[in-house]
């Protein structure tokens, strides 16, 4: 009986000498690994160039964020000339802090950037003299995004929904995303546009503006023609008006049946979508498609006199043909036409 015991005894201490060196065999090389920052920053670029950004923002210790609409494999997927290669260039280490220099190649372009990481502190590694990193929260780079147009605009970017006033910037993997601009509008247009990421930690712009039709250039005209036609109902001296008399009735004169004519009607040019007009009773940074004159027009002025205590009547008429000037703004449209906002006239 002693001897099978004994048999038995020294299998069993094989076989715990075999799974300690098998277990001591494992931690090495996962010691190694982890002690290796360019393996690691390898294994993250890896994940991104195959598609799976969710699973190398898990490596960083990146937790999903709703607000961040293009962080998503499924976002990822419809980014155009993604991530397709990289290199290590350097990696320098100091104390517990390590930088992985990189360069990185999406459609064609590259770019060159650092990946930081940190040391675990203590791990099982550490019992064979190893230090341990983790990925550090790599620096994403930014887009910053922009359409200019009217009112609330919806869009997409590579297919996800992105309100421009609540997202003006994202985060974003490399690879070109896609901006689109849907509108049903009679009056405008907004032409899609896109960007290209090419690495990390870098800011782009994705930028678009609204395009007038030819109905929303008429429209423009017809409101900025409005605003003179209302000018010419304003008396002699129309309040915010780019014209008027400089002298009005003097003590004890009266006029009547005052009115303007127009002998010369101004023409403007509509230029393009500009982002601050500073029109009055705009916010700060509300846009419009600016309006200027490009020929001056022209009005007189006549009126009925009569000066009551000396019974005196007649007829004024304004010296000259006086100048008729337009500046202003179209900030948007309604069904029957476009908002025509002057600039203040002094």
């Amino acid at each position: 009986m002693r001897r099978p015991l004994w048999i038995a005894l020294v299998a069993g201490g094989t076989a715990l000498l075999l799974a300690l060196g098998v277990t001591s065999f494992v931690l090495m090389l996962q010691a190694k690994a982890a002690a290796d920052p360019a393996r690691l920053v390898s294994a993250y670029l890896t994940q991104v160039r195959d598609g799976h950004i969710e699973a190398a923002m898990r490596m960083e210790g990146r937790k999903p964020d709703a607000s961040e609409p293009l962080l998503t494999d499924a976002v990822y997927a419809k980014a155009t000339e993604r991530l397709s290669a990289f290199r290590i260039l350097r990696v320098r280490t100091s104390g517990d802090r390590a930088l992985v220099d990189v360069q990185t190649t999406a459609g064609g372009a590259s770019a060159r950037s650092s990946l930081e990481l940190a040391s675990e502190g203590w791990t099982p590694g550490a019992l064979l003299g190893v230090v341990a990193w983790r990925l550090k929260p790599v620096e994403l780079s930014m887009i910053d995004l922009h359409v200019g147009a009217p009112g609330s605009i919806a869009a997409t970017v590579a297919g996800a929904k992105v309100d421009p006033a609540r997202h003006p910037a994202l985060l974003a993997f490399p690879g070109r995303y896609a901006l689109d601009v849907p509108t049903a509008s009679p009056f405008f247009t907004v032409k899609g546009a896109s960007v290209s990421v090419a690495g990390f930690q870098q800011r782009e712009e994705l930028k678009t503006s609204a395009e007038l039709t030819q109905k929303g250039k008429d429209a423009a005209v017809a409101a900025a023609n409005a605003w003179v036609q209302a000018c010419m109902q304003g008396g002699p001296k129309p309040t915010g008006c780019s014209f008027g008399l400089t002298d009005g009735a003097t003590d004890g004169e009266v006029w009547t049946n005052q009115k303007w004519t127009l002998s010369t009607q101004p023409q403007v040019t509509v230029l393009p979508w500009s982002d601050g007009c500073g029109l009055p009773g705009q916010r700060d940074g509300t846009g419009c498609w600016p309006v200027k004159t490009a020929s001056a027009g022209a009005a007189d002025f006549s009126a009925d006199y009569s000066i009551p205590a000396t019974g005196e009547t007649g007829t004024i008429t304004s010296t000259a043909p006086i100048e008729v000037d337009i500046e202003g703004g179209v900030t948007g449209f309604r069904a029957d036409g476009a908002f025509f906002i002057s600039v203040l006239w002094h």
